[in-house]
């Protein structure tokens, strides 16, 4: 007598019988329907996975850079401009620093304004920054908090003379051919606006002190680092700042520090994110859309399985008819076809996330290694056949993504829900055809009905 199979027996035999139509005639392990199907899940996800490292990336430096170098909340007194003197900010200052301990790392005065960088016949803008160091009247010199960004030349020094001396981006030092020593003019507005003289500007030499790294280009090509009691000497407030600067514990808390800081400043107080608003929002659609975009890959990619698999079905109609004549039942002919759906899918979201991860931390090099080739095609065609001059091609241009490096930031929790979402829609994506094979009855099959 013929035992009915066991579960497991089914489940082996079904799986077999799935792997075989996913594999086809082909000597490879897929067919290749099954194949292209496969590829466009796996690159629509490592797409994704590398778009979504990238912009995680600049959202991190940008952050890094710019709540390390600028402050967290800036207090003036003039509602306009900011460049209202404070006298007296040495009494706010302790104030706030009592009424606030525990929430901010320190609170400081902080001069702040655009100047003329004079260097030979060189003119440029920059923007001088005034920061309160702490002050060490022995050795006359400036201690550079660790807050402060990287300093690379002299490497690991945290002490600066008083007196003339700046510190300035390690990019400008490059663009300028500068070094430590080497000496530059700033032309500043001295003083106050008057209406009747308006502003006598004044017109001094400094010594670079050190340079120092943001990863922020703009940072490290337009901003000179003075102590405050140079630069209130260069700007002739002698006992006044245009501005009191918060550092804080807890960036993530702006809104609520805000109005903690509003009970105890009566004038205007701004956050870095009112500072940088339009830059974020900017960044947070850019980041959006770009979601979007790649995503409906992913949902072409689907929309191959769901073709694939239809196909498939299409081409062992009469195994089905077979099958079912044996007593094969609906869920297992369910079974064999959602399988075959799901390999495809599955596969391709879980390989196109691994390649993602592993092209996304070999991105600049690869973009390096296909500069040189450009290049070195560019030189060969403008040298032997256009005669022309050629420029060398740079895909990561520093003068306009900000950085000196393409930052990339991979985030885990993100990955974990493009696996979970691609798994869903494989399962989704193969079951739509799978039903509709399970459905086929033997008769309509020798009838060779269409579906």
């Amino acid at each position: 007598m013929q035992t009915k199979p066991s579960r497991l027996e089914s489940l082996k035999l079904a799986l077999g019988i799935s792997y075989r139509y996913s594999r086809g005639k082909s000597r490879f392990f897929l067919s290749m329907n099954a194949f292209l199907a496969f590829v466009g899940v796996f690159v629509g996800t490592s797409l994704l996975v590398v778009v979504m490292s990238i912009f995680g990336g600049f959202q991190a430096q940008l952050k890094k850079s710019i709540f390390q170098f600028d402050p967290h909340v800036m207090l003036t007194v003039d509602r306009i401009t900011g460049g209202e003197k404070i006298n007296g900010w040495q009494k706010w200052k302790e104030r706030l620093e009592g009424e606030l301990a525990g929430d901010v790392v320190s609170v400081e005065g902080s001069i702040q304004s655009p100047a003329i960088f004079r260097r030979k016949k060189f003119l440029d803008h920059v923007f001088v920054r005034g920061m309160d160091f702490k002050a060490d009247d022995k050795t006359k010199t400036y201690t550079v908090p660790d807050y402060f960004p990287e300093i690379v030349e002299p490497q690991g020094v945290r002490k600066i003379p008083q007196g003339d001396y700046a510190i300035i981006g390690r990019e400008m030092a490059l663009n300028l051919g500068l070094s430590v020593g080497d000496t530059i003019e700033l032309i500043v507005p001295r003083g106050q606006f008057n209406l009747q003289t308006g502003v006598v500007p004044s017109i001094r030499a400094f010594k670079v002190a050190a340079l120092f790294k943001t990863g922020h280009y703009n940072y490290d090509t337009k901003v000179v680092v003075l102590g405050l009691g140079t630069a209130q000497n260069l700007y002739a407030l002698p006992d006044a700042v245009q501005q009191l600067v918060l550092r804080l514990k807890d960036t993530d808390s702006l809104s609520k520090m805000r109005r903690k800081i509003q009970r105890s400043w009566p004038y205007t107080v701004r956050t870095i994110e009112d500072e940088q608003r339009n830059f974020f929002a900017a960044l947070r659609l850019e980041k959006t859309i770009m979601i979007v975009i790649v995503f409906l890959f992913i949902i072409a990619a689907m929309v191959g399985i769901i073709i694939a698999t239809f196909n498939i079905v299409r081409a062992h109609r009469r195994d089905i008819g077979i099958m079912k004549s044996l007593g094969f039942s609906r869920s297992q002919i369910l079974l064999i076809f959602a399988v075959t759906g799901m390999a495809m899918g599955i596969l391709g979201s879980l390989s196109g996330i691994f390649a993602g991860v592993g092209l996304a931390n070999n991105l600049e090099s690869v973009l390096h290694g296909i500069e040189a080739v450009i290049n070195l095609i560019g030189k060969y065609w403008a040298e032997y056949v256009s005669h022309n001059l050629w420029l060398d091609v740079r895909l990561i241009p520093r003068d306009v993504y900000y950085f000196d490096h393409l930052p990339i930031d991979i985030d885990w929790k993100l990955l974990r829900v493009l696996g979970y979402v691609s798994v869903a829609l494989s399962i989704l994506a193969s079951i739509i055809p799978a039903r509709k094979a399970a459905k086929l009855e033997p008769i309509d099959i020798i009838r060779k009905a269409e579906f």
